[in-house]
């Protein structure tokens, strides 16, 4: 049953809500008021606390989270992780401990971290174990497909035909949402799990690998990064269900994931999110800027 907008706002939470659309830290001047006590337990915590532990994987997955020689941690989930935080009054802290992207609701769920802001889909599987806000990037499926092995397979044209046969390997990236999606839509294929895209690119780049599935977001650093390689690989843009990039939080913590909605719902309406959203995912402008830094 959907709860109504009354349920979810118990007394104390107007001050927060106003805070925020006023662009102070909501959090952190009830704290200083000494009005933290008439908080939700949530939001107390991250109060008295004074810092949003934000869990990131240890591996750099541009542009949404990585490591610029003197800029340090940037990207589209730095920046939005950062804006929360200041939203709320507090210091923003990194958990950099996740070794794949389930392991960062690990993180959530277990405590040692208060959200889980880091290119992380917001599959079914994960939401048996935590609760996510509302999406606030949609990116296209995609898979890379070797030329060579597509045509000694001799199964037309039509990729599903081409993939979803069991003799076709396609390569995920282990503990991410392509293993689920591929697991879907391809479901006679034999999956082919690595630690990370590179190797996978790598597999069809040595014709050990039929296909290699993703998104938009891994399939168009590639073309960018080996343009030469078009001729060998094939990109396909999918067009079915957009993989849905939402920050995860602990099922507990009610207040924190109503906060987080209207956080970004703001940010959708005042046309900041949709700014957000071009700078890092639809375009290169991000590259630029950051190859003009010092």
């Amino acid at each position: 049953m959907k709860r109504s907008r009354r349920s979810l706002l118990p007394w104390g939470v107007a001050l927060i809500a106003g805070l925020l659309g006023a662009g102070v830290g909501a959090v952190g001047a009830a704290e200083r008021s000494g009005q933290a006590l008439d908080l939700p337990p949530d939001m107390a915590r991250i109060a008295a606390a004074g810092e949003l532990r934000i869990a990131l994987t240890t591996d750099d997955w541009p542009p949404f989270f990585f490591t610029h020689p003197t800029r340090g941690l940037v990207g589209l989930d730095i920046d939005l992780a950062r804006e929360m935080a200041g939203r709320l009054g507090v210091e923003v802290r990194f958990v950099r401990e996740a070794k794949t992207f389930d392991d960062l609701v690990t993180l959530v769920v277990s405590r040692r971290a208060d959200l889980a802001v880091a290119y992380l889909s917001d599959t079914l599987e994960r939401s048996v174990r935590a609760a996510f806000s509302q999406p606030y990037v949609q990116l296209k499926p995609a898979v890379l497909i070797n030329r060579a092995l597509a045509g000694q397979a001799r199964r037309g044209p039509d990729l599903n035909a081409l993939l979803n046969h069991p003799d076709a390997t396609i390569g995920v990236t282990l503990g991410s949402s392509a293993e689920t999606f591929a697991a879907i839509d391809y479901p006679q294929a034999r999956l082919v799990k690595f630690e990370a895209w590179s190797d996978i690119t790598r597999a069809l780049e040595t014709e050990t690998l039929l296909a290699g599935f993703s998104d938009q977001i891994d399939a168009q650093k590639w073309q960018s990064e080996h343009p030469e390689g078009a001729i060998s690989i094939e990109t396909v843009m999918l067009a079915g269900p957009p993989d849905t990039i939402a920050v995860a939080v602990h099922f507990e913590d009610r207040q924190l994931r109503y906060w987080l909605d209207h956080f970004l719902a703001v940010k959708h309406r005042d046309g900041s999110l949709a700014r957000l959203n071009h700078y890092y995912v639809g375009s290169d402008l991000w590259k630029k800027d950051l190859s003009a830094s010092p």
